[in-house]
């Protein structure tokens, strides 16, 4: 039991720690100098999407990838190293930590992202299908609204819904390809769910029809 613990906090201490990495913000200090701070702009957050509207295209992609990479390496680590895999609830920790360091990076006092990227990069190898079906409806859903909150909702809810149906079809036929664990199925509720809480605001900028849609530029000056 010593030992299943110790596996868990590490891995749980690795997904966080990675998490935290704040590549927004640090692309903003590098690009504008040290007294820029992306989280006074736009959305107020330091992920790829706010990083588009504030400092363009180029940094937004770097920070893009590594956004994703937050999620897929710990989750990684924990699929490939014995020692971090703890009877499948390796990957499960690894995925939702590394979700909540980029929400609440220790690095820059605890106000970070929304975590959508870094999710999706946990989800790809948890569940391959699901992020398939997400990025579908994801992608969709911002090329008819022009919302990339609302397809970021949306993809969140497919996750959802694509876990609650691959667990119990695995249940009932175990050959299932697309089947979903109990660990697995943990987060695909929890860490959606958790997402689609941080975009609270969004939610009531969507309702009130205030929204701002992709492509539109946030002044710095």
């Amino acid at each position: 039991m010593i030992i299943f613990l110790l596996q868990l906090v590490l891995i749980a201490c690795i997904g966080y720690l990675w998490g935290s990495i704040p590549a927004g913000y640090w692309m903003g200090k590098i690009l504008r100098g040290k007294d820029f701070d992306i989280r006074a702009y736009g959305s107020h957050k330091i992920g790829a999407t706010n990083v588009l509207r504030t400092l363009g295209k180029i940094p937004a992609l770097i920070v893009f990838l590594f956004d994703l990479t937050k999620g897929v390496l710990p989750t990684l680590l924990s699929l490939l190293v014995p020692f971090f895999y703890a009877a499948g609830w390796g990957p499960m920790l690894a995925a939702l930590t590394a979700l909540l360091g980029h929400c609440f990076p220790l690095f820059i006092g605890f106000r970070g992202g929304r975590g959508v990227l870094t999710g999706s990069g946990a989800l790809l190898l948890i569940s391959p299908l699901t992020f398939v079906i997400g990025l579908i409806t994801t992608l969709g859903t911002i090329a008819i609204s022009r919302y990339v909150s609302l397809g970021s909702i949306v993809g969140c809810l497919t996750t959802i819904v694509c876990g609650l149906i691959f667990f119990f079809i695995g249940l009932s036929q175990p050959t299932f390809i697309a089947k979903v664990s109990l660990p697995n199925l943990i987060f695909m509720l929890i860490g959606p769910t958790l997402v689609i809480l941080f975009h609270y605001d969004n939610i009531g900028r969507l309702l009130k029809g205030t929204e701002r849609k992709i492509g539109q530029k946030i002044s710095t000056v």
